[in-house]
């Protein structure tokens, strides 16, 4: 028989603030916990998204920074607080403690989640702060409240996977499993170089992370290139939320742990309820926008950019031509005002099979006579698949060099299906990652121009050779562009 005594509603809240409260401050005065989780990924992002960021000319990639290491923070608060700290309480007996406490049921999990999504919200506004106040990201109020909360929510995920990983392995041997799932996961999801930048089987098992999932969401906030709804994102984590809860809570009270007193299928049903509710806050778009829609893009996305400063030593290139236009297309011909160009390529040369073709259509910008419209089909195969259209403005294909370092802006038209396409800027004496800008090419056309003073890492005293083209996304595509000048 039963001698348990019902709570009153008010202590039962005060019981559950306390137990909050003492977690909280517990982690925050463990300084092998507080330090590197609450710092690390600041730290990080100083590095690179300040100073090889937007201290260098490049905003964008602070910008895309910002969403993925606010990513990062968040894994590391629910992983080691849960992986960690549970299998230490637990071989120490200090589980069997919490559960001859007269506190409430789950009061010492629950404790646990909300000390992660704290950590996670002091994480995602100290990075806000940076991106704000030291990188000059402009981050509306939406977006940052957008990002808030797809990071604080988001360890829940990240909180359900480190109780699985106490639940099942000793005190001892946490750290280093801990470390082999956050670490790997953080690299395999695109939190540290893009994904488009990796090998196309390590593309292919991106989705098989849940930290992919949360990037791609913080991504679309922010407006760089991102694949997928965010309900689908938001379905996966959901699944990975409650998969890996059941299974720790199978397995602690297999154990002999009631950690979720007598009924556990009461907090089962209310973690799945807050599931709900986290579904129902991604529908409302709270989390997040959903797939691209043409005309949704700003003006102009940069995905990323080259690293390295130029190489002053080399030669410089040829110098530009007086005259601002590449190409403008009325004149009856594809072909740029100079140079070798435009030339439609796919990626065979890198072992690839994608392909693209381009044709002189009538009607271009602002009512001109023609437009060049590139076509293709985009297909796995190849390290970074890519295809489209290229300039090359002196010279053999990316060997010649032509000068454009007293230009100030880039500009072209462009027009399309509605999907994400890619501008290139091969720039210095080496291959490395060129200059990458985003834009949308929906039904209309539209003006994209870039600032060449916001991208001071590449070397337009050396250029190499332009592109326009599909990247990242499978399957065929079909765009415009017009009236291609630097001046």
């Amino acid at each position: 028989m039963s001698t348990a005594i019902a709570m009153p509603t008010s202590r039962l809240w005060a019981a559950y603030f306390s137990e909050i409260r003492f977690e909280f401050l517990k982690a925050l005065r463990t300084p092998g916990f507080a330090v590197p989780t609450l710092f690390f990924p600041i730290m990080f992002y100083l590095l690179f998204g300040v100073l090889l960021g937007s201290m260098r000319g490049n905003l964008q990639m602070s910008q895309y920074t910002l969403a993925t290491y606010g990513v990062f923070g968040a894994m590391g608060p629910g992983l080691f607080g849960f992986g960690v700290s549970l299998a230490i309480d637990r071989e120490q007996g200090l589980l069997r403690l919490h559960q001859a406490m007269p506190q409430p049921a789950g009061a010492a999990l629950l404790a646990r989640a909300v000390m992660a999504m704290l950590f996670v919200a002091i994480i995602s506004i100290l990075l806000l702060i940076a991106a704000v106040f030291v990188a000059k990201v402009p981050v509306t109020v939406f977006q940052a409240a957008q990002l808030f909360s797809i990071n604080v929510l988001g360890a829940l995920t990240f909180c359900a996977i480190g109780l699985f990983v106490g639940s099942w392995v000793s005190g001892q041997a946490s750290p280093a499993i801990v470390n082999l799932i956050f670490l790997p996961m953080a690299f395999l999801a695109g939190l540290w170089w893009p994904l488009q930048f990796m090998p196309q089987f390590l593309q292919d098992i991106a989705p098989a992370w849940p930290a992919y999932h949360l990037a791609q969401m913080a991504l679309g906030v922010v407006g760089a290139e991102s694949s997928g709804g965010v309900l689908g994102h938001v379905a996966v984590l959901v699944s990975f939320t409650l998969g890996f809860f059941l299974l720790a809570v199978r397995r602690m009270h297999g154990g002999g742990f009631r950690l979720l007193g007598a009924h556990p299928k009461r907090t089962v049903a209310i973690a799945s309820g807050a599931a709900a509710a986290v579904l129902a806050l991604s529908l409302s778009g709270v989390l997040g926008d959903g797939p691209a829609k043409a005309g949704d893009a700003p003006p102009a996305e940069a995905a990323a950019t080259g690293t390295g400063t130029p190489d002053s030593s080399a030669p410089v290139g040829v110098p530009a031509p007086a005259d601002p236009v590449i190409a403008n297309f009325d004149q009856g011909s594809a072909q740029a005002a100079y140079g070798m160009g435009m030339v439609a390529l796919g990626d065979e040369r890198q072992g690839g099979s994608s392909t693209a073709a381009q044709r002189l259509v009538a009607g271009g910008a602002g009512g001109t006579a023609g437009a060049l419209e590139v076509t293709g089909d985009l297909k796995p195969g190849a390290q970074y698949p890519f295809a489209g259209t290229y300039f090359f403005p002196e010279g053999q294909p990316m060997e010649g060099l032509m000068d454009y370092s007293g230009r100030k802006t880039l500009s072209f038209h462009a027009r399309g299906d509605g999907r994400r396409y890619t501008f290139m800027v091969f720039t210095g004496t080496t291959m490395g990652i060129p200059l990458m800008y985003n834009f949308q090419a929906g039904p209309e056309w539209r003006k994209y121009e870039l600032n060449l003073a916001d991208f001071s890492a590449h070397d337009f005293k050396r250029v190499r050779g332009m592109a326009f083209g599909a990247m990242g996304m499978d399957g065929p595509f079909q765009f415009q562009i017009d009236d291609l000048r630097i001046e």
